[in-house]
Order: C-alpha cells, then sequence, then structure tokens
C-alpha cells in the first residue's frame, strides 16, 4: 500500500510543473498579501521562469504572495502553473533588482523597528515557488516582525532528485554568502536565519565559508539561528560548528524523534541517526546550543519532517509560549534541551533527550 500511495504521489507530482511560477495580478484582491524579498542562484529556464538549473550569479528580486483567506495554520496550497487565489499561495507581483544597492535599499526601507531579517533557506524537493510560499507562510502563522527573504537554491524539486540537490547545495554556499552580505548592507539589520532540512547543511557549509574567509563575521553579523529538521551528519555538524569563532545567541535545532525523512536518510548512509532527529543529547552536549525537541506533535503530510512549520497545534504554542523567546533561549554554557510547554533540562546531564510525555497533536 505504501508503495501505491508513493507511487500515486509522483504520478501528481508528474502531472503539473512544479517549475511554474506564474504571476497572477488579480491576487492581489484575495486574501492577504504580504511582500517578500527572494534571492536566487536558479538559472532562468526556456520558459522564462527560475526553474532547476544553476547559475552562477545571484538573482534579486522582490515579491507579493497573497495568501489565500480560506487556509488551516500551517498549510500551504500551491496551484503551480494554474493557481487559484481564492484558494492557493500566488504571486500577485515579482520585480527584479538589476543592483545589490537597490536590494538592499528596498530592503531597508520595508524594514519596521525591530530591524529584523529573517533568512529562510528551504530544503530538499522545493521549486522557486515552495520555498517563496514557505517563507511566507512561516512568517505570517508565526507572527515574525521585520522583512523577510527567501534564498532559493537551485533544488531539483522532485522527490527522486537527492543526489542532484545535494550537488545543488554544495553549489549554493557562494550565493548564500553573498546574499548575507548584501542584506547586512542594508543598514546592519538584525539577521535571523532558518533553514529546513538539507537547507542546513548549507547553511553550515556558509557559515564556515564566511569563517574562513574572515574569521568572526558569523558571530558579528547574524543574530540567531535556526536549523528546522537539519538533514547533516552529527559529526559533520560539529566540525562546521567550531569553525565559529562566535555563535550566534540564540542557537536552536529543532529535532523530531518521529522524523519518517531523517530516519530514511540516517539508513541511506548506515548511520544511527541526523542531528534533526537525534536520539542522544550527550553528542552535543558541550556545543552552547538549544535542542527543541517537538516529538510529541504530528505533521503527517511531511512525515514529521516539517512539524515546526506545519502543526498548527505546535505553532499555535510557539508563537504564544514567552519562554520560547530570545531571552529564554539565551545565556547557556551547554546545550539545553527544550520540550514545548513543559521544562528545559540541560543536556550535559540529560544524556538521551526526556520521553514524550502525553499524546499532543
Amino acid at each position: 500500500m505504501r508503495w501505491i500511495v508513493f507511487v500515486a504521489m509522483l504520478a501528481l507530482i508528474g502531472c503539473s510543473d512544479r517549475t511554474a511560477a506564474p504571476i497572477v495580478p488579480e491576487a492581489l484582491d484575495y486574501g492577504l498579501n504580504k511582500p517578500l524579498f527572494i534571492g536566487t542562484t536558479r538559472a532562468v529556464n526556456d520558459a522564462g521562469e527560475y526553474g532547476i538549473g544553476r547559475s552562477n550569479e545571484l538573482s534579486l528580486m522582490r515579491a507579493v504572495v497573497s495568501i489565500p483567506p480560506q487556509r488551516t495554520l500551517g498549510s500551504v496550497s500551491d496551484g503551480f502553473d494554474s493557481p487559484k487565489p481564492e484558494r492557493d499561495f500566488a504571486f500577485a507581483q515579482l520585480s527584479r533588482f538589476p543592483t545589490k544597492t537597490g536590494f538592499a535599499d528596498r530592503l531597508r526601507a520595508d524594514m519596521d523597528k525591530t530591524r529584523d531579517v529573517t533568512v529562510f533557506v528551504h530544503g530538499f524537493n522545493n521549486s522557486f515557488s515552495d520555498s517563496a510560499f514557505r517563507m511566507v507562510q512561516l512568517a505570517h502563522d508565526l507572527e515574525l516582525p521585520g522583512a523577510h527573504v527567501s534564498y532559493s537554491w537551485p533544488s531539483r524539486g522532485n522527490p527522486l532528485g537527492y543526489e542532484y540537490d545535494q550537488d545543488s547545495a554544495l553549489f549554493a554556499r557562494d550565493g548564500l554568502a553573498e546574499l548575507l552580505t548584501t542584506i547586512r548592507s542594508a543598514g546592519q539589520p538584525n539577521i535571523i536565519v532558518v533553514a529546513h532540512s538539507m537547507g542546513s547543511a548549507l547553511v553550515m557549509e556558509t557559515f564556515r565559508q564566511l569563517e574562513i574567509a574572515e574569521p568572526g563575521w558569523v558571530g558579528r553579523n547574524v543574530e540567531g539561528v535556526v536549523l528546522m529538521s537539519p538533514d547533516v551528519n552529527i559529526e559533520v555538524f560539529r566540525s562546521q560548528f567550531e569553525r565559529l569563532q562566535t555563535v550566534p545567541d540564540p542557537f536552536v535545532v529543532i529535532v523530531s524523534r518521529k522524523d519518517a525523512v531523517l530516519r530514511l536518510s540516517s539508513r541511506l548512509r548506515g548511520e544511527k541517526s541526523q542531528l534533526g532527529n537525534i536520539q542522544n543529547a550527550d553528542d552535543v552536549a558541550d556545543l552552547p546550543i538549544t535542542i527543541l525537541d517537538v516529538s510529541a506533535f504530528s505533521d503527517r503530510r511531511s512525515g514529521n519532517h516539517f512539524v515546526a512549520g506545519s502543526s498548527p497545534a505546535l505553532i499555535q504554542l510557539l508563537r504564544n509560549t514567552p519562554e520560547l523567546d530570545r531571552k529564554f533561549l539565551r545565556g547557556r554554557s551547554g546545550a539545553t534541551v527544550v520540550l514545548p510547554g513543559q521544562r528545559r533540562v540541560s543536556a550535559n546531564t540529560a544524556g538521551r533527550l526526556p520521553p514524550i510525555s502525553g499524546s499532543v497533536r
């Protein structure tokens, strides 16, 4: 039965053009319109859209994304090449900047008093639209202040494209480094980097690259980091992390022991787990990070691989729980485990992650 479902999913994907990103001006009349800045190293395809090809040039743009009026918290509905604004996320506007200066000037104008700029780096199997719509959904549902930027690296946007995506994530390091330095030039904003899955490996490799070029750059210029379900080997993560001269604070890693995607990723590698489904906090106990264990929450649509962004119960908790603000997450000497709605424990004494309590969904 699982194989039948899997083949059916592939067939549905094959019937839709996932690289399509049509502009729908009438979407301005539906739902809520949110501005979004985008940096991408995707090449423009024959249809004039940002597809799966790799480009050495970083393209910069600003979009207005329409959020449909009737939707479930945490959900993203994509109409692919035929979006219907009354039910789907859609690009209502998309304008390109010919220069980095123009991008930085407009970003500065769009920042609110918090001066926060959240940069989202997507994971495996994402199209240009996927990454943009997910950043807008996260910003809206989690009520993130400031301006929002999506870095769209050239994922194939296909569940069978894992190796292509791994190569593309390595290819995309220079583009992400260029995007972060360009954002920093926009009046020294507070940069918060949020990455999901394979995007976490890209972020850590980019941080390592920036630190080699200019030791201390990340600590001076990045205010906080959130890695959601990181598809990163634990030993590789440690080697990348140790390159940081100063660690951004907070530095949060969101994990779930029920993550089916990372379970498969671990098996393919012959490992017990990846960082995103870590079983024993002792493996990172000496690092100044916060582990946010969301194993008690579920998101069946993603195989529990995007719980922090898709679980309505967890989203409500994250945006309404003051204990999870930056002050709470700071001031650590070693890894800390935070269980939403429960308690905070030190990984130095916790060892294995505390057992799941209750059956929160």
